[in-house]
């Protein structure tokens, strides 16, 4: 039996990136609507706006869902957060819902999206390859201490790569509506925006 090294890896997080938050309806229910915030990075609006467009076409084809909107979040790395063994074990056993992340996404952008910042995860590294897969996690307030972080991270069942030693925090340079014909950002108009719940 072989021992675990934990955090023993450092992540190369990129400088910056942008996360996709799309506006879904179902297509049977013109009530069912919601917020949902993609886990990808993408390093462009180019490849942001790819990515999506598959997405959407995917949806399409199952004919349940369909995306009515979304926005674009650019985000930038401010820090690193180091990860550490114990944040591998939970003896609480508290895990977090499971809309948990949802909801922190949709509050995001009912307040003011510059008042938080975005947990990016090192979710795997391709030992072939020597590269990181990352994921946008959730949001938290640019106030939230280090001991809450530390809560956060032992009451998650998200997938992290234990090799990792640090996990990126990002502040938000701007979110933007964004048109998949054109490939524009959109300036939002604020009392176009609503955020709908996904109950």
């Amino acid at each position: 039996m072989t021992n675990k090294r934990f955090c023993h890896r450092e992540p190369d997080f990129p400088n910056e990136a942008y996360l996709a938050l799309l506006f879904m309806s179902a297509t049977d229910d013109d009530e069912l609507r919601f917020l949902y915030p993609m886990m990808p990075l993408y390093p462009s609006l180019a490849m942001l706006r790819t990515k999506i467009k598959h997405f959407k076409n995917r949806l399409g084809k199952r004919g349940k869902l369909t995306v009515y909107g979304v926005i674009a979040v650019k985000i930038i790395l401010s820090k690193k957060y180091p990860l550490r063994k114990e944040h591998w074990a939970n003896p609480q056993g508290e895990l977090f819902e499971k809309d948990y992340r949802m909801t922190k996404f949709r509050e995001m952008m009912a307040d003011m999206p510059q008042l938080y910042s975005v947990i990016v995860l090192p979710s795997h590294y391709d030992t072939k390859t020597k590269k990181w897969n990352y994921i946008n996690w959730i949001p938290i307030l640019l106030t939230t201490s280090d001991e809450k972080i530390d809560n956060l991270i032992k009451a998650s069942d998200q997938s992290v790569d234990e090799s990792a030693n640090n996990m990126g925090i990002y502040s938000i340079e701007f979110t933007k509506g964004f048109d998949l014909d054109t490939g524009k950002l959109v300036e939002p108009k604020s009392d176009n925006i609503k955020i709908e719940a996904d109950c």
